[in-house]
């Protein structure tokens, strides 16, 4: 009879309802466990955001500092294309200081045709201004014959 009168006023909820009553205990475990766990997730979290706007910083850093030597580089490619002298085509004027008689540019390959404007580089070779400079810009070398127009120490710097 005791035990029939336990359950009086009991409504049965179903198997996934009907557990026991948790003790206070339980329950304060529970929560701060959960409470934990969310203090860790949160440190997680922290943490990685944390290494992540570091290593941006780093990049950001690293991207600039190239930034300014491809610009020191251009800067001076620049300017040692402005000290290269650069000459009016006029035909059959073969100067003495000419490397060799090509009549025509080895970057474009069009003949060289009257008052065009040429540009002589360092080993004598001469292109059109128009077609060289912004080879020159982008390689430094002589399209013919692989001569570094900055020279000796600077020729690793665009590497």
């Amino acid at each position: 009879e005791e035990e029939e009168a336990s359950w009086i006023g009991v409504v049965p909820l179903g198997e996934e309802q009907a557990e026991a009553p948790r003790s206070s205990s339980e329950e304060s475990f529970t929560a701060k466990y959960l409470q934990q766990l969310w203090n860790t997730i949160l440190l997680i979290a922290l943490i990685l955001c944390t290494g992540v706007i570091v290593q941006a910083q780093r990049q950001s850093r690293q991207d600039q500092s190239d930034q300014d030597t491809e610009l020191d580089l251009k800067q001076l490619i620049l300017q040692r294309l402005s000290a290269l002298k650069t000459r009016r085509y006029h035909p059959g004027k073969h100067l003495r200081s000419r490397a060799c008689e090509i009549d025509s540019c080895a970057v474009c390959l069009d003949q060289f045709h009257k008052n065009q404007c040429l540009r002589v580089l360092p080993c004598s070779h001469e292109f059109h201004r128009d077609c060289v400079d912004p080879w020159l810009l982008l390689q430094q070398t002589c399209p013919l014959c692989k001569h570094n127009i900055l020279g000796k120490k600077t020729a690793g710097l665009g590497a």
